[in-house]
């Protein structure tokens, strides 16, 4: 016999099942009980800010309820402190991650198809067996390429002998980029590349590398992204001195057992 459900409460205030079961449809996850997990722990941070809004004396936690998200933006807007990120703040953090701010490398791509859905083993052993055989052909033979994706290949860029064209990172499927972005240019790939649609023969017609972006060029990105990190870290320390000094009843929410200062 299962145990009852515990009543989930903060500092005495219920949070109800039809509010949780409202709430998922805002949090996807891979299972309703982890979207479930993460409607509660929002709900419950949510009525911890509120309190403490109305412990403040910003509203009347009956009108925040109707509007919680202008009280929890004036709440925040008081309560953290979140240090701006200067120019030398940015300089450092560019110069240790310098290889995050290059322009993407352009290829020239060309490429065979040998189509198979990916829930029909049968139908993807073949395929990838006619792959094999032709790209032995095409190592034998290099200027088969052209011709054999004519002939054989399932992509609509056969009647372009295979060609796709000018490509950058994040315009093809994951296994596919992975495979291009190993090929120099003029070079055929060792082995078929697998993906979701079916196996292909890649070639790489032309390769450009990408460039360092200088520092006055991504500068407001850094910016933006170290302050929003800043932001993030305040927000989630906040939240746990907060659940410190809260009587959370029926989940578990982490809290440091700190007092604010007031």
């Amino acid at each position: 016999m299962s145990a009852a459900v515990q009543d989930i409460t903060v500092n005495g205030i219920k949070i109800s099942p039809d509010e949780i079961n409202a709430e998922v449809q805002y949090h996807p996850a891979d299972n309703f009980s982890e979207a479930k997990y993460r409607a509660t722990k929002a709900l419950i941070i949510r009525e911890i800010l509120i309190q403490r809004a109305a412990e403040l004396g910003l509203c009347e936690r009956k009108k925040a309820i109707q509007n919680p998200d202008s009280v929890i933006e004036t709440l925040l807007n008081r309560e953290l402190n979140v240090p701006m990120a200067d120019k030398e703040t940015c300089r450092h953090y560019y110069e240790q991650n310098k290889h995050r701010f290059f322009t993407s490398p352009l290829f020239d791509v060309s490429h065979i198809l040998y189509l198979a859905p990916p829930d029909n083993a049968e139908l993807r052993q073949l395929a990838k067996e006619k792959a094999e055989f032709s790209l032995k052909e095409i190592m034998y033979m290099p200027a088969r390429f052209e011709e054999i994706a004519r002939s054989e290949s399932a992509c609509s860029s056969a009647k372009d002998s295979g060609r796709l064209g000018q490509i950058s990172k994040g315009q093809t499927m994951p296994a596919f980029e992975v495979a291009l972005l190993r090929l120099k240019e003029s070079e055929i790939c060792q082995a078929p590349v697998e993906t979701a649609v079916g196996y292909h023969i890649i070639k790489v017609n032309k390769r450009v590398e990408g460039a360092q972006l200088p520092f006055e060029n991504v500068v407001e990105w850094i910016k933006s992204e170290l302050e929003e990190k800043s932001w993030n870290k305040a927000f989630q320390q906040y939240v746990q001195l907060l659940a410190g000094r809260s009587k959370i009843s029926g989940f578990q929410l982490e809290g440091e057992k700190t007092p604010l200062v007031q």
